[in-house]
């Protein structure tokens, strides 16, 4: 059964219970007031009517009304002998004063009561009341009641039925639209967004799953077209010069010199896929147990063990003792990338510079170059696998490393920034969390 189906089906049936649970208290509350009403409206009759006669000394008015709105009335005196009345019928009840009692004359149910009216000096006598327990009323009211209560109820049902279904409309479009992108296959197409908020919120959750999916799925495209541009050339390469190697008519000097270029183009291979191995080996990880690492330490025998060019200055602002949550050698590849890119792309006779501190407790490494720097386009790109900008094109590399980088700066839970300006430099900044207590 469809989801709106089923909601129409319970809300129908809770509104049905809540209708018989109203009718049947309804009924209840209705047949006790009627009643209690009943029993006072002959109390008070028979008890209005016997003081008519008490006034009168005992003696029956000639104009005494024996039946009034209903109730019979009739005398009787002290031993039980009926004197006068009016009776429903056949009526054969021993007196008991005071006391409302319940009796079926001819097939009818009655309520009796009894009355003595005291007389000075004489044996009282005493003034019967009979009063039809009649469900005339009652049943109208009932009826009545049930009809309107009833009528409340189907309404209720069409209203619940129609409100459901204007609820479960967008729903219903949402479903087509997603069965839509699915069958299509085509997730550039976006779910449209409704009027209600609720809706509107998972529309927006589900749009941006989807662009998600888009980004990561025109990612992998590009990185399955770069890792290919990257692999033609070399391949292209050996296999040309293998065939210029085999040929009969080279002598021994060419062909070792085709074999030094197929032995660099192999290693260059090897570079491309250690990289790319590496890469995916960073990427495709959750997370890495860390442990406290004294950086200062690490950073200052990684930067004395690193060759240095000749032509490039290096310069250190590193303060003692800054600890961060860290692995030492996922640490060290960070330092690794971030200083060869600053060498590389540094002018000759330029300047590196390495700062470490502890700042809000939380320690920041920055690696700054004052080298050819990079343009605002170039920069929005910086992290993308494989991205080189123009500038950087003719310096070696896969345009790998600030995208490893930044993979290994998420398993560390850390931050990266990166600031550049075309002609003067950049810099690079890894903010790592607080210790974790």
């Amino acid at each position: 059964m469809k989801f709106g189906k089923r909601i129409i089906l319970i809300n129908s049936l809770i509104i049905s219970l809540l209708t018989v649970i109203i009718v049947v208290a309804a009924t209840v509350a209705v047949t006790q007031v009627l009643h209690v009403n009943l029993r006072d409206s002959l109390i008070d009759t028979v008890s209005s009517r016997a003081a008519v006669i008490s006034e009168a000394g005992g003696a029956v008015p000639n104009d005494f009304d024996y039946n009034v709105g209903g109730v019979y009335l009739s005398v009787y005196l002290s031993d039980g002998t009926l004197k006068n009345g009016s009776f429903p019928g056949e009526v054969d009840l021993p007196i008991r004063q005071g006391i409302v009692t319940s009796a079926r004359i001819g097939g009818r149910q009655y309520y009796v009561y009894d009355f003595a009216v005291s007389l000075a000096g004489r044996d009282p006598i005493f003034l019967r009341g009979i009063v039809e327990t009649s469900y005339g009323t009652w049943s109208a009211v009932v009826i009545s009641f049930t009809v309107l209560a009833c009528a409340l109820a189907a309404a209720g049902i069409v209203l619940n039925l129609l409100s459901v279904r204007r609820a479960v409309k967008p729903i219903e479009v949402m479903r087509r639209e997603v069965n839509a992108i699915t069958e299509s296959g085509d997730i550039s197409r976006r779910l449209t967004k409704g009027q209600d908020s609720e809706l509107a919120k998972l529309a927006d959750d589900y749009n941006f799953m989807l662009d998600s999916l888009e980004a990561m799925f025109r990612n992998q495209e590009r990185f399955t077209s770069d890792v290919a541009h990257e692999l033609r050339t070399p391949i292209t390469v050996l296999l040309s010069e293998s065939e210029y190697a085999l040929t009969d008519t080279q002598d021994l000097a060419e062909k070792d010199a085709s074999l030094a270029v197929i032995r660099r183009q192999s290693a260059r291979l090897k570079a491309i896929t250690d990289s790319l191995l590496e890469f995916t080996r960073f990427a495709n990880r959750l997370h890495i147990e860390r442990s406290p690492v004294d950086l200062s330490a690490v950073t200052e025998e990684f930067l004395a063990d690193y060759a240095f060019p000749e032509t490039t200055a290096l310069h250190t602002e590193i303060e003692e003792g800054v600890v961060a949550d860290a692995e030492i050698t996922l640490y060290e590849r960070i330092l690794q990338n971030l200083v060869d890119n600053a060498v590389k792309y540094g002018k000759a006779g330029g300047n590196v510079t390495v700062g470490l501190k502890n700042e809000d407790g939380r320690a920041r490494l920055t690696v700054r170059d004052d080298g050819i720097g990079m343009s605002e386009e170039a920069l929005s790109h910086a992290f993308d696998r494989f991205y080189r900008a123009e500038a950087s094109r003719s310096q070696k590399g896969l345009g790998l490393g600030l995208s490893l980088v930044r993979e290994i700066v998420r398993l560390f839970e850390a931050e990266i920034r990166i600031s550049s300006t075309l002609g003067e430099g950049t810099a690079v900044t890894v903010i790592f969390p607080p210790l974790s207590t």
